[in-house]
This record gives C-alpha cells, structure tokens and sequence, in this order.
C-alpha cells in the first residue's frame, strides 16, 4: 500500500465527499434554528471569538440537563455558530445547549483557546443558575474541538459528567510538519504537551469516542489509540464508529 503524504494524512477535505456543502448546509440549518429560537449571547473576554449562543427549552423549567460543545476548524477557522444546529437534537430532548467559541490561530494560543473555553463553561453554567440551574453538564468537541473538550474537562475545574469527543485529534506531533502548523507554530515539544493521549487521563468523566467511517485514517488511527490510553487508565470508555460518514457530516448523525 503507497504511504499516504503526510499533508494528506491530515486532512479531513480529502477524504470528504463534499466538505463544503456539508459545512454550509450546517449553518443554514444553524441560521434558521437561531430564527425561531433566539439564544442567548455570552460574551467571555477580550477576544470577539470568545462567546457562545445559549439555547434553552421552551416548555420546561431548570434545573437542566446541559450540553455544551466546541466546534473544530484545526484550531484556525470557524466559529461557534458552525454548531448551532445540533442544538434542535437537545433541545427536543429537554437539554439546554450552548455553542462554544474561541479566539483562533494564528492570534490565538491552543492553550488561550482551553482557557476561553473553561470561562465559557462557567459563563454558561452561571447564566442558568439565575434561571433554574444545571443538574448535570455534557462537554463535547469535534476536530480540534475534541482536543479542546479534553484539556476543559481536565483543567476547568467544573464538575463534567460525561465527554463526547468526535473526530478527534489527539496527537499533535504529527502536525508539527503539516501545513496546519503553519498558523499554529508549535514546536515539537508543545506539540506533545498539548496531545491527550500522551496527558494523565486519570480524572477524566466517562467518555463516548465517535469516529467516522470516512475520516482520514491517521484520525481513525489516533482514535482508536486513544481509546486503547484510556482504557488502560481505567476511563469508562466507548467507542463509537459511525458508518458511511465522513468528516464533516458525522455531526449530522451524533
């Protein structure tokens, strides 16, 4: 088998069937929830970037179930509104749900972005308090987001009952010398500071691990190797391998 170039390797596009269409059916489908159910805007910080659209359940009182979750973009594009859609899902469920932002590469630090993230946690869980509260928090992430949800629930400090990590990236050595190091500059050492599967995951809530079938292998690879960590840090874990989804479009079909 002819080794995959290792710019290749890590990018999701090429391995997508259409990246772009999904990406803009997503935000329409954003758009129009955020129409006819108006959020809350917080804003966390200096950064634009840091803030998050809150949704909460029309016909019920707190406290809530919340879901919150942080969108991908390899930690230089995007925004929180790129996962405003999957709000519609939790809030049929009775969930309040809230889109997380932050400030992006190259202007933005990893380690600012997990800091921004756990102030937007707090912002969230603070603004349901005045309002019924929060009986029990989900943390997600997707892509570089996966990464993010991580670092928050091990270093925020605020209680996370579970963690769903989509379509990960959980070691950042490789990109070291990929084209999504060029915004990031990381170096070697950075690299493997930031990486999960390399960091004590002893504390970590249960975790649900989504791949899809049609991510880039080096993603389905870091994948199940971080499963294999966790497990080996006794971490109740599940792996979740959705079929005839790519990148992109697994988020239509958490």
């Amino acid at each position: 088998m002819t080794e995959i170039p290792l710019n290749l390797a890590y990018s999701p596009s090429h391995f997508a069937r259409d990246f772009e269409a999904t990406l803009t059916r997503q935000a329409a489908l954003g758009s129009d929830l955020v129409a006819r159910h108006q959020p809350v805007t917080l804003r966390y910080g200096e950064d634009p970037a840091a803030r998050l659209n809150l949704f909460v359940p029309e016909s019920t009182s707190g406290p809530w179930p919340l879901m919150l979750f942080i969108h991908g973009g390899y930690w230089q594009a995007l925004d929180n509104t790129a996962t405003d859609f999957l709000a519609k899902r939790y809030l049929a469920r009775g969930m309040a749900f809230a889109s997380l932002g932050y400030g992006l590469a190259p202007e933005t630090s990893i380690n600012t972005m997990v800091s921004q993230c756990i102030e937007g946690v707090a912002a969230a869980c603070n603004a349901l308090a005045d309002n019924g509260g929060v009986w029990s928090i989900v943390l997600g992430g997707h892509s570089a987001g996966a990464q993010l949800a991580y670092w928050v629930a091990v270093n925020g400090g605020i209680p996370i009952d579970k963690l769903i990590l989509v379509s990960g990236v959980y070691d950042l050595t490789p990109l070291v010398d990929t084209y999504v190091n060029e915004a990031l500059e990381l170096t070697p050492t950075q690299a493997l500071a930031l990486s999960p599967i390399f960091a004590d995951s002893s504390k970590l809530p249960s975790c649900q691990v989504v791949i899809a079938e049609n991510d880039p292998p080096a993603f389905r690879q870091q994948t199940h190797d971080f499963v294999a960590a966790l497990k080996t840090s006794h971490i109740q874990v599940e792996l979740v391998d959705i079929a005839n989804c790519d990148h992109f479009d697994v988020l239509d079909a958490l």
